[in-house]
């Protein structure tokens, strides 16, 4: 009785040859260098499948490549170069769609099992859609794609569709995706090829797999610091004049793809390399949009305005001196993103465009000092509040209200005005029921610096030394978590506004007239 072969086997067989059922797909040699001592390959009968013509020519190439030495009498050992260790484990699925032969998911998992720095894992099995049209459809599948993540210990699923048009391939990590993060490859992000790969697709490839990739440590951090520039370099030629033979869908994903690999180089490098980073991903993000169809759906311009939008935001937070020029840009583009993203098929990604928004109008206030902006802020955040409930999303939750409450105190701040200030106070308060100090430190520390600048500026408009000493005891309990988490910049300013009100106290004690006793 025969034994039943391993699905898993499919992704790796050798490639059909040409005429046998399937198209041809042409694969470069191994990228990173090979070691210098090599072991004789074995005769084209023991390589598996080696009666194709495929395998005895590369039987042959490599028997070129080493010829056999003659042997020494006593031959001196010979140590053998370690092999760069794989920093990321990436599981590829059984494309959707794809021949019986599962030639169209080899092509993808060897192009990325030719990188030593990533372990690639064959899942064979694909997950099907019944409209992949439908973003809800395609969020749902998260829970799904987690699942496979966690019991197979990895860090990236590559899946997705193939038909005779090409590849539409997208990424899912172990995480829910942070839909507010720049460069981010959630459910909706769609990396689209043509069927028969060359170089320049490879690289972009293997290029998308490290940006999507959420390093969990730091050598996975240093990994891609290290990794990611040189990876993104060979992509620029094809981003700069996509082929005119791909699609126009295909042309705008590669772009799309391009623009993000740029941004999430932009944030690994050092800032001073960042901004010509920044701007490659900019005019990538433009081009795309050029390629928009007039019959695309409105959320698809959506998306592509919140991708840049959320560059445009990083690259004011990295490049100061061009701060106010690059938050103007995004915000332009977050407005954009925000009304043409859907609330009910789309609601992480419309929610994050307005809890960005928020937070991009209140920074921009803060360098312009335009009220009007505050006042935009506070509805968007307290929009985005209808999708991320307390109950259903608490940590989320506190985030955008922690930004209201810091809103609402360089409004008040800017009215002086105590109601608003006070309205301020009572967000803090309700922002550190979630936010502990034993769950989320720094978390805390952040509101508690909020809450005692609240405070602070309640006592001068509002009167009550009781603000200031609560004020006080907020600082200085923000100022010491700071401090033993080694956060040497939040501890300076918790420590700065700790000293103005502590001397504020001083002064006012010493002001302080003593009523005689007259009993």
């Amino acid at each position: 009785m025969s034994t039943p072969e391993d699905p898993r086997t499919k992704f790796t067989k050798p490639l059909t040859r040409p005429g046998a059922g399937a198209p041809t797909r042409n694969l470069p040699a191994r990228i990173e260098p090979q070691p210098q001592a090599q072991p004789e390959p074995p005769a084209s009968e023991d390589i598996p499948g080696g009666s194709g013509g495929l395998a005895r020519l590369l039987d042959a190439v490599a028997k070129m490549l080493h010829p056999k030495v003659p042997a020494k009498e006593n031959p001196d050992p010979v140590p053998t170069p370690r092999a760069e260790p794989a920093v990321f484990t990436i599981i590829v699925a059984a494309m959707n769609g794809d021949n019986p032969d599962g030639a169209a998911s080899q092509q993808i998992y060897k192009a990325l099992d030719l990188r030593q720095t990533l372990k690639v894992k064959p899942l064979p099995r694909p997950f099907l859609l019944e409209n992949a049209q439908d973003p809800a459809q395609v969020s749902a599948l998260l829970i799904n794609t987690r699942h496979v993540l966690v019991d197979e210990n990895a860090d990236l699923l590559v899946w997705g569709d193939v038909s005779k048009d090409g590849y539409v391939l997208r990424f899912a990590g172990s995480n829910l995706p942070d839909e507010e993060k720049p460069a981010v490859f959630g459910p909706q992000f769609r990396l689209e090829l043509p069927l028969n790969l060359g170089e320049p697709q490879i690289h972009m490839l293997y290029a998308a797999t490290l940006a999507a990739a959420d390093p969990a440590n730091e050598m996975q951090r240093a990994a891609i610091r290290r990794l990611l520039p040189p990876a993104t370099q060979p992509l620029e030629a094809l981003a700069v004049k996509p082929p005119v033979s791909l699609s126009m869908g295909q042309q705008r994903s590669i772009l799309l793809t391009h623009a993000h690999v740029c941004t999430a180089t932009a944030l690994a490098v050092p800032p001073s390399q960042a901004d010509e980073w920044f701007e490659k991903a900019l005019n990538a993000y433009l081009a795309a949009e050029k390629r928009q169809g007039r019959n695309d759906p409105a959320w698809e311009n959506g998306l592509l305005h919140k991708y840049l939008a959320a560059s445009l935001t990083a690259r004011a937070e990295r490049i100061k001196d061009k701060a106010l020029t690059y938050l103007q840009l995004a915000v332009k583009h977050w407005r954009i993103a925000a009304e043409n993203l859907p609330r009910a098929t789309l609601p992480q990604e419309w929610a994050a465009a307005q809890t960005r928004l928020g937070v991009a109008l209140h920074r921009l206030d803060l360098l312009t000092g335009d009220s009007d902006l505050l006042r935009e802020a506070l509805g968007c955040l307290q929009a985005a509040l209808q999708v991320h409930s307390r109950a259903e999303a608490p940590t989320r939750w506190a985030d955008i209200m922690n930004s209201i409450a810091q809103v609402l105190e360089v409004y008040g701040e800017q009215l002086k005005n105590p109601e608003v200030l006070q309205r301020a106070i009572d967000a803090c308060h309700l922002v550190l029921e979630v936010r502990t100090r034993d769950r989320t430190p720094l978390a805390w520390a952040s509101t508690l610096n909020t809450l005692g600048s609240a405070l602070f500026l309640m006592d001068r408009h509002g009167g009550g030394v009781a603000h200031l000493d609560e004020a006080a005891k907020a600082f200085e309990d923000a100022h010491a978590v700071f401090k033993a988490h080694g956060s040497k910049g939040p501890a300076q300013v918790a420590a700065r506004n700790l000293g103005h009100v502590q001397k504020l106290l001083e002064e006012r004690k010493g002001r302080a007239v003593i009523d005689p006793d007259w009993r």
